[in-house]
């Protein structure tokens, strides 16, 4: 019904899933428990990444695959981060959101709590699109997004307990991994089970959260067991609940009237926030992950590794982090009460669950390595979401109760309000060969297949409205759209002396993508006709292309290089909407129920025409595709080490090119993606790390983006010279880390963190902008800096192992921020944007042990 294509189809009722939920926490839970129970009995100490209060290895050479090949940060010539299994204990990063705050450059966007989110970097807009701006790996396994989903619901957010490291790479990624990496990668990579070895480990972190409902706790454990001389198993677990802090607030009924105004432009009754509420809910926003994963380690020959890897992760949210806000719309501000209010009695849980599988095997020959990398994942998610005033407003009707006239609530086959239901299945392969030699010529070459299925199902029914409408549908949608991709790919570099280095890289794909939809009611192309008429939709696209990369590398010596860098990356085109056509019906239509279509076809006239006076003759149409978009970087960097690297400084300066953006836009409440004009970025990042005195480290960075659209777009709405929405000019964090040596290997510990995001501009959803009113419509967000605080103890356990106890603070000033606009699944109208918030200051105890 309203404009975001969205996350993966699940047909179980939710009660269901609660119930699956509850067994599989039940699993993890015992699994954690043998975790402490089984230490004791573990011979010796034996973690392969024992964390510990503080990073040993913070500002070491980390090895690192970004390449395909083993490298370091230091001598990879292009902007990189790696993160360390020690470090994300260290700082206590849990999830990806806080994993990629210490990376210059890049952001994420909330748009409604774990797996509802976005990656954005150097000013690259990720709303809209047919794929993700910034790639996602879990191993050697691409986690790809629902197709088209770039308004939330895209990105999994698997946890990061027991990981070996992480790298996040800025720049198009095109060459070695494709189309959904055009703004970078990040790669997650789980530690392998250990041949020969024992080992365990256990966590346990419970905090409290300013104005929450509650305790918050979280527990992980892993045990690695040998299984003979040749396989390894190891397992991990992690249950984490986390209390809410928003409220939900329905609204007595009958004691609010209808918005004013003509559809979109409506707004809410001036006693809206001060009517009486019949029921209050404290902690709505209340989450609970649970998590498992088992991988095996076979090695039946000293050169040949088979390692399968299953795991299993479902997040269930109780409603978004999401709250009505006051101020204007240009300057939304938070309100004193952080709440959802609503008409009726509507929950909005949502649920995410992804099973996934890969099976990786490394062949080494003499001179070369042949790995394949097989994966499967499904992922199902639902939404149920509040749409009552959307909907009421859309279809001008005065009154809200249907014993007054109105339609009542709006329901869903799983209960009250608008349902989405999601499910993505991806199988991929991808075969590489990887030279291993010492000489001057390395060289990378591999096969990709990629086979992603999206199937969305969105119902919204008004079951009291039926005397009005003839029926009870105002939207059900079915749409299912595939993608097969294949590609081959190499790269060749050649240090031709002891300073230089050249390196030249290539990616030949072709895809096809086949969509399909099925639609019937009010708020469908052909909803005039009855609201049981079924429109059916069908689109192909195709494409192929090659991406090329180049790179220049000079070595001072072995503690300092410069570099230029210029690549290419893609993204994949697709369709514009995600249920077929925009609903559209003449100026001339009169009736009222379809106010909606009719201010679609004015929409789409103020866009193209820019008038404010809408042609009853004109009857216009939104595109149905739009194109694959392309960029191109050009770098330049420069990465040093001194004082035998007690101090590494790393900058990089570059120029991006955007050609034909994939952007998301709307038509009075209905949403689509098109190409928008071409757009020129520039921007200068950094980082310093460096050992200090007295136990100290500090590691730091910063990033300036200048990003704007050169040339003007009608159906976007933005104007040539128009900084590109969403993407703050200034960013950067800081880390200052502490250690000391007490008498019987005692060791203390503390870090104090922060991280800057500087005031940017946002397009809400639901607002028709056009060349003429874009600059009334830009959200205003200011910039804000959270810190977060942690000191600790850690110290040996009986010669067998290591423990840790830290107290920490998160947003230590209790900032409250609002982040992004949460996107609408029904009808996206500006009157009614939430926008999501961070969690206030949360304070805690987390102790580990690592037998």
């Amino acid at each position: 019904m309203g404009g975001r294509p969205q996350k993966p189809a699940s047909m179980v009722a939710i009660p269901e899933a609660r119930r699956r939920a509850t067994e599989h926490r039940l699993c993890v839970a015992k699994l954690i428990l043998a975790t402490t129970s089984l230490g004791s009995a573990i011979p010796a100490y034996a973690a392969d990444n024992p964390p510990s209060a503080a990073s040993t290895d913070q500002f070491n050479e980390i090895i690192i695959t970004a390449t395909r090949q083993n490298t370091t940060v230091q001598t990879t010539p292009f902007s990189i981060t790696a993160i360390s299994a020690n470090q994300i204990a260290a700082r206590g990063i849990v999830d990806v959101d806080s994993l990629v705050n210490s990376v210059p450059a890049i952001s994420i966007r909330n748009t409604g709590g774990p797996g509802e989110m976005e990656f954005e970097v150097r000013g690259l807009n990720s709303q809209g699109g047919n794929s993700s701006m910034v790639g996602l790996y879990f191993g050697e396994i691409p986690l790809s997004t629902a197709l088209g989903s770039q308004l939330g619901h895209t990105s999994a957010d698997p946890g990061l307990y027991d990981m070996k490291r992480a790298e996040v790479l800025t720049g198009p990624q095109g060459t070695l991994y494709g189309s959904s990496s055009m703004g970078g990668t990040i790669r997650l990579i789980p530690a392998s089970a250990q041949l020969g070895t024992y080992s365990a480990s256990t966590q346990v972190i419970v905090s409290g959260t300013a104005s929450g409902s509650g305790l918050n706790h979280q527990e992980n454990g892993m045990i690695n067991i040998p299984l003979g001389d040749k396989a390894a198993l190891r397992i991990v677990g992690s249950l984490i609940d986390d209390t809410g802090w928003i409220k939900r607030l329905v609204l007595t009924d009958g004691s609010v009237a209808v918005d004013s105004g003509a559809f979109p432009d409506v707004s809410r009754p001036a006693n809206f926030y001060s009517a009486p509420a019949q029921e209050s809910l404290n902690g709505a926003n209340s989450t609970k992950i649970d998590s498992i994963r088992a991988t095996i380690l076979w090695q039946p020959l000293p050169n040949l590794t088979i390692e399968p890897l299953v795991m299993h992760q479902q997040i269930e949210q109780a409603a978004p982090p999401a709250i009505d806000v006051n101020g204007s719309p240009a300057y939304p501000t938070l309100p004193q009460t952080w709440a959802h209010y609503e008409i009726y009695d509507t929950p909005e849980p949502q649920t995410d669950t992804m099973t996934f599988g890969s099976l990786n095997v490394v062949y080494q020959l003499p001179l070369f390595s042949v790995t394949s990398a097989t994966g499967y994942w499904r992922r199902k998610s639902t939404d149920l979401q509040d749409v009552v005033e959307q909907a009421a407003s859309a279809v001008g009707i005065p009154v809200y109760d249907a014993t007054q006239g109105g339609i009542g609530p709006i329901t869903s086959t799983l209960g009250p309000g608008i349902l989405e239901q999601d499910t993505s299945r991806q199988v991929s392969e991808e075969l590489r060969l990887a030279s291993t030699g010492s000489g001057p010529i390395k060289w990378v070459a591999g096969y990709f297949y990629q086979n992603l299925r999206s199937a969305t199902t969105i119902s919204a029914l008004a079951e009291q409205g039926t005397p009005i409408f003839g029926g009870t549908a105002l939207s059900v949608n079915y749409i299912v759209q595939d993608l097969v991709q294949n590609a081959v790919y190499g790269n060749l570099s050649w240090r031709y002396s002891s300073h230089f280095e050249a390196a030249v890289g290539l990616r030949h794909y072709v895809f096809s993508l086949n969509e399909t939809s099925v639609e019937n009611g009010v708020f469908t192309p052909l909803g005039p006709e009855g609201t049981d008429v079924v429109f059916n939709d069908a689109n192909t696209t195709r494409a192929s292309g090659t991406v090329p990369s180049f790179s220049l590398t000079y070595n001072f010596d072995r503690n300092r290089m410069i570099y230029a860098r210029a690549g290419k990356g893609f993204r994949l085109g697709g369709v514009s909407a995600e249920g077929g056509p925009i609903p559209v019906a003449p100026a001339s239509n009169t009736n009222p129920n379809f106010a909606s279509l009719v201010a679609n076809e004015c929409g789409l006239q103020a866009k193209v025409l820019l008038t404010t006076v809408c042609n009853p003759n004109i009857f216009l149409s939104a595109p149905r595709t739009f194109s694959p978009d392309t960029l191109w970087s050009y770098e330049v960097g420069e990465k040093s080490s001194f004082f035998d690297r007690r101090l590494t400084i790393n900058l990089s300066a570059y120029l991006e090119n955007w050609s034909n953006p994939q952007v998301a836009t709307n038509v009075s409440g209905f949403g689509l993606t098109v190409n928008g004009g071409n757009a020129q970025i520039k921007g200068i990042e950094g980082q310093i790390q460096a050992r200090l005195p007295a136990g100290f480290n500090l590691s730091a960075n910063g990033s300036f983006v200048d990003a704007k659209f050169r040339a003007s777009s009608a159906l976007t709405g933005f104007p040539a010279g128009t900084q590109i929405p969403d993407t703050p000019r200034v960013s950067g964090s800081a880390i200052l880390q502490w250690e000391h040596a007490l008498a019987n290997g005692l060791v203390l510990s503390s870090s104090l963190e922060d991280t800057l995001s500087g005031p940017k501009t946002d397009l809400p959803y639901g607002v028709t902008a056009t060349l003429l009113n874009i600059n009334q419509l830009l959200v205003h967000l200011p910039g804000y800096s959270i810190a977060n605080f942690r000191f600790g103890i850690a110290g040996e356990h009986k010669g067998n192992g290591r423990w840790t106890a830290a107290l920490f603070v998160n947003n230590l000033a209790n900032k409250h921020v609002l982040l992004d606009p949460q996107p609408q699944i029904g009808l996206q109208t500006g009157a009614f944007e939430r926008f999501v918030m961070n969690q206030p200051l949360t304070a805690g105890v987390d102790v580990s042990f690592t037998f």
